[in-house]
């Protein structure tokens, strides 16, 4: 460990520093994650997992890529006509989100950007700059959207903060392995998307408790809860159950109803959309197959995947056991986790709703 230790040693004396309490606002790179996560960073101090991207490993990377070549590349491109970059960079805060923007390019031609299908960027021909780094194994085919919502903060407030009205930004992504590789897209400003990034930045810092936010990562599937520093915090809170049992009133009984048959509705269309996407991708495979295609460049690779390896359990259990091991003491256990029942079928067990607001069971 001599050697990582080293690293990460140098690594915090390379660290940016910022001019502004970052804790005082939400940056432009944070807005789009879980925010029940962003609560916790900012509320509390914390140690990031080895892998987290809040970690130093991924953010290095990027910055060193951004410092070492792409902003000189940028800049022995465009000369003058890239700003706010390299030792010009600027934060920038607008209330309780903040943004410090890779670059800005200006005195562009109009349809400099009709390579990606965009065939006007606007009167103030400029446009805003992002670089991102990205895994060699990531198939990306569009902005991730916690990156596409990065620039749109970022246009917002540069738009108000300085006399640069860019109506895009062109964010890049540079393969960490073969920097050769890059793609590009733009994201046209929103203004609404804008507002909506100052609402969520102040329901997050006004909050006086994690569970007044939605734990948006585990609901988006649980990828970034993989890496979150307060995993095990958010779990328990999720599945905290009330310890003591109380009866339910009619108009709550007719509520949880109605949340209830929301909750059925959803489960089937969402049978119904992955046997339509299961049968899409069958009919893909039968036409490749019908006519011995198996790769069309740029469209699609239909390859064979080997099997991964598993082991019975059971009979390694057994073996254990009948040569005299002990296999409890190799045992653990998971974290408890809590399971929600909904016992109404779609079309029963609905309620009538009366005026008075109370409601009985049709």
């Amino acid at each position: 460990m001599m050697i990582r230790e080293a690293l990460t040693k140098y690594v915090g004396s390379i660290e940016k520093v910022w001019k502004h309490d970052r804790s005082e606002t939400i940056g432009a790179s944070e807005i789009g994650a879980c925010e029940r996560k962003v609560y916790w960073i900012k509320k509390t101090v914390y140690t990031p997992k080895k892998g987290d991207p809040s970690g130093w490993g991924a953010r290095t990377r990027g910055t060193i890529m951004e410092d070492s070549f792409w902003q000189p590349a940028l800049k022995h491109a465009f000369k003058n006509n890239l700003m706010l970059s390299g030792p010009d960079q600027q934060s920038f805060v607008d209330g309780q989100l903040s943004s410090t923007p890779d670059g800005l390019l200006t005195n562009l031609p109009r349809d400099c950007l009709r390579y990606l299908g965009v065939k006007d960027i606007g009167p103030s021909q400029c446009i805003l700059v992002e670089c991102k780094t990205i895994d060699p194994r990531v198939n990306i085919r569009e902005a991730k959207a916690e990156n596409a919502f990065q620039v749109q903060v970022q246009l917002g407030i540069v738009r108000k903060k300085t006399k640069y009205k860019p109506d895009y930004a062109l964010i890049t992504y540079v393969d960490a392995s073969f920097w050769d590789d890059v793609k590009e897209f733009p994201i046209k400003f929103d203004p609404v998307l804008f507002a909506s990034a100052q609402a969520r930045a102040k329901k997050i810092l006004s909050a006086k408790h994690p569970r007044e936010l939605m734990p948006e990562g585990w609901v988006a599937g649980g990828n970034e809860c993989e890496y979150c520093p307060f995993t095990k915090e958010c779990g328990v809170m999720r599945r905290s159950i009330p310890e003591k049992e109380k009866s339910a009133d009619p108009q709550f009984i007719a509520e949880v109803t109605d949340m209830a048959n929301h909750i059925i509705k959803l489960e089937t269309a969402l049978k119904e959309s992955d046997a339509r996407l299961r049968t899409a991708r069958e009919e893909m495979k039968d036409r490749l197959r019908d006519k011995g295609v198996r790769k069309i460049p740029g469209i699609v690779v239909w390859s064979y995947v080997k099997g991964r390896q598993s082991y019975d359990n059971v009979a390694i259990r057994e073996a254990a056991e009948a040569a005299g091991v002990d296999t409890e003491v190799f045992s653990t256990v998971g974290e408890p986790t809590d399971r929600l029942q909904i016992l109404l079928n779609n079309s029963e067990g609905k309620l009538e709703k009366k005026a008075n607001g109370k409601a009985k069971r049709s």
